[in-house]
C-alpha cells in the first residue's frame, strides 16, 4: 500500500537555547506567545485562490491545496512544498518541523534546503544531504551572479548615459532647426532656439548678423544642457514668443518716437 503523504509544516521559528534559572530563585513564568497564522506576501498570491486562510490553484479545486493555521501551514500535496517554504520564509521562519510519511519529509527538506531553512525533526540519508547542498550551491551561484549583474549594471549605467547624452548634444548641432523641431528626442530643446529667433529677429531687424549670433549663442547653450543631463521643459512657444516681440517693438517704437523729438 502506498504510503500516505500528507503532512504540515508546524511553527517555523527557530527556537533559542536559555541558561536554567537560579534554583535560589523563584523562577517567573514566561508569557506565552500568541500563535500567529502566515501571512501570503505579494508574490505568492497570484499562484493562489485564497479563500479565507484556504489556498486553491483553480476553481477546478474540489479541496484545498493549502491551510494557513496559527504556527502551521497545512498540505498534502507535494508539488506546493516550495511554495509554501517561500510562505514560511518570508513570515520569518528559520526552520520547520514536518509532520508526515518519508518521501513527504525528504520532498520538503530539499525545498527547504533549496531556501536556506533546516528542518529541526528529519534526519536526511548521505545522499538526500548532497542534493540539498547542490541545490543549496546553486542558489548561491545564482544570487551571486544576480549581485554581480546588478552591480555592473549600476556602474555601468552612468557612462552609457553620458555617451547618450553627448550623442544627442551633437545631433542637435548637426541637425538644422527645422529637423530638431520634428526630431521627437529634440523638439523642447528646439522650443527654445526658436523663442530666440523670434526675439532675434525682432530685436535685429535690420542686422541678421547680430541676430544670427545671438541664436547661435542659444543654441551652444542648450547643446551643453543636453550633454550634461539638464531636464528642458516644454514651453508654450508661441504665447512667450508673441509676448516678447511684442515687447522688443515697443522698446524700439519708443527709441525711435525719442530720437524724433
Amino acid at each position: 500500500m502506498a504510503e500516505k503523504q500528507e503532512g504540515q509544516l508546524p511553527s517555523g521559528r527557530r527556537r533559542t537555547a536559555t541558561a536554567k534559572p537560579d534554583a535560589s530563585k523563584p523562577a517567573t513564568a514566561k508569557p506565552k506567545r500568541k500563535a500567529e497564522t502566515p501571512t501570503l506576501t505579494d508574490d505568492l498570491t497570484g499562484k493562489f485562490l485564497r479563500v479565507g486562510n484556504k489556498l486553491y490553484r483553480t476553481s477546478d479545486d474540489t479541496k484545498p491545496i493549502v491551510r494557513l493555521e496559527p504556527d502551521r501551514i497545512k498540505t498534502s500535496n507535494i508539488d506546493a512544498l516550495p511554495d509554501i517554504i517561500r510562505i514560511a520564509k518570508a513570515n520569518g521562519w528559520t526552520s520547520i518541523r514536518i509532520n508526515g510519511g518519508g518521501p513527504f519529509k525528504k520532498a520538503a527538506y530539499l525545498a527547504a534546503a533549496a531556501q536556506g531553512l533546516t528542518v529541526e525533526n528529519y534526519t536526511p540519508s548521505k545522499v538526500a544531504k548532497a542534493e540539498a547542498d547542490r541545490l543549496q550551491a546553486r542558489v548561491a551561484e545564482r544570487e551571486k551572479r544576480r549581485e554581480a549583474k546588478g552591480a555592473a549594471s549600476s556602474s555601468r549605467q552612468p557612462t552609457d548615459q553620458a555617451v547618450t547624452l553627448k550623442a544627442l548634444s551633437e545631433r542637435f548641432l548637426s541637425q538644422t532647426h527645422e529637423q530638431n523641431a520634428r526630431d521627437p528626442d529634440l523638439r523642447r530643446a528646439q522650443s527654445l532656439v526658436a523663442q530666440t529667433i523670434s526675439i532675434a529677429r525682432a530685436k535685429y531687424p535690420d542686422d541678421p548678423v547680430k541676430a544670427s549670433k545671438q541664436v547661435e549663442a542659444r543654441r551652444q547653450e542648450v547643446a551643453r544642457r543636453i550633454a550634461s543631463g539638464d531636464k528642458i521643459a516644454a514651453i508654450q512657444v508661441r504665447n512667450q514668443q508673441a509676448q516678447r516681440v511684442r515687447e522688443i517693438i515697443q522698446e524700439q517704437a519708443l527709441t525711435r518716437e525719442g530720437r524724433t523729438r
